[in-house]
């Protein structure tokens, strides 16, 4: 059970009868609620068992796999980290975080999907262009990039982590090119002082409109660039995880949901307490709606040779670092109970599989043949 779902399930059919203002929803958002609705129950279909015992029916209902939706998401977050974690190279690894200023988060709230895109653009060409200096390391790097739209009290808070290998390829692509210094990897000053300059420059020709009516402050300033050493990567990358495969905020930090209000616990980034703080339903509705992604928006994307088109590139750099695949005999884990033929009316492990749910209707194992008859001859 999820206690975020369940208050999700119970304010959305008023939100979606009223998605005009003062609740006015996007087409994503519309998609994202009518998908939790529909999460788990009859309308997405399903399997049905029959207990050979005791005769008591179970029904399994299909997940939406939406990634707004509170209840799917978990096997998938398992899946992610292990993939993630086999791809990670013998070296060390620095996070990047890359945070958009305040006066532009208005513009991030209007226009998501092309400040978005201009956020991963220049992220990734600052580092290169820092990178391909002769006097800081003269190699091409590479790295993955997951985008975080949020704070802990669930405000727009726009950023992105990238998690680097610690050294590049060479522009010959022959040999791997290390850091001179293990622990650190590209100055963080020149690296935002570009990250800046060719977002302002990718704004101005992309939408001028706005880009004149963000405060010329905003291109003075110094901008919220932040580095530190990952080790191997492997904690990074179950850190980064959470904001893949998950949404804005866990049942674990919510106290109390009621029809008025939600009551959740976070941590204050200033003095690292824990605070607990009260919005009401349509405030908390709001914040957690502004997160849902567009329909084809990407959080996660690779540059370099990490980029899924530079393969080749890729497999020259493990060459480089002789990254060796050992394929080992795993001990075989003792034998578990098959926890789905659980009944849940006898509790034993007899149940079968009787047939699927389709569009609301059942449909048992023995109607599923497509024996049609054939057409007769012209």
């Amino acid at each position: 059970m999820s206690v975020l779902a369940d208050w999700l399930v119970r304010q959305a059919p008023a939100w979606l009868e009223k998605a005009t203002a003062p609740r006015p929803l996007a087409p994503h958002q519309c998609r994202a609620l009518a998908a939790i609705l529909r999460c788990r129950t009859p309308s997405m279909g399903g399997r049905v068992y029959r207990c050979t015992d005791c005769k008591g029916t179970d029904y399994a209902y299909h997940s939406c796999n939406h990634r707004a939706c509170p209840r799917c998401g978990g096997s998938g977050t398992a899946e992610w980290t292990k993939e993630q974690e086999q791809k990670l190279l013998p070296v060390p690894y620095f996070f990047w975080t890359f945070t958009v200023p305040d006066t532009l988060r208005s513009a991030f709230a209007t226009q998501p999907e092309l400040l978005a895109n201009l956020l991963f653009s220049t992220a990734f060409r600052a580092l290169q262009s820092v990178a391909n200096r002769p006097d800081v390391l003269g190699a091409l790097v590479a790295g993955m990039a997951v985008l975080h739209t949020w704070g802990r009290q669930l405000q727009l808070h726009p950023h992105l982590h990238i998690i680097i290998p610690g050294g590049g390829l060479s522009f010959d692509g022959l040999r791997w090119v290390e850091p001179s210094d293990p622990t650190w990897f590209l100055p963080v000053e020149s690296v935002a002082a570009a990250f800046r300059l060719g977002f302002e420059e990718s704004l101005a020709a992309a939408a001028p409109a706005i880009h004149a009516a963000v405060p010329d402050s905003t291109w003075r300033k110094k901008w919220n660039v932040d580095v530190q050493a990952a080790g191997s990567g492997s904690a990074v990358v179950r850190y980064l995880a959470r904001y893949v495969k998950r949404m804005v905020i866990a049942d674990e930090r919510i106290i109390e949901a009621t029809d008025e209000s939600v009551r959740f616990r976070y941590k204050d980034s200033d003095t690292g307490e824990t605070r607990e703080l009260t919005l009401d339903a349509d405030e908390f509705m709001r914040r957690y709606l502004q997160h849902v992604p567009i329909h084809g928006q990407h959080r996660v994307r690779y540059f370099g040779w990490m980029h899924p088109s530079a393969k080749r590139r890729r497999m020259t750099v493990e060459t480089l670092l002789r990254k060796l695949i050992v394929v080992s005999n795993e001990p075989v884990p003792p034998e578990q109970p098959d926890w789905s033929r659980l009944c849940p009316h006898c509790n034993q492990f007899t149940l079968e599989f009787y047939g699927e749910i389709k569009r609301g209707v059942l449909m048992p194992e023995k109607q599923k043949r497509r024996d049609r008859p054939r057409c007769a001859s012209p």
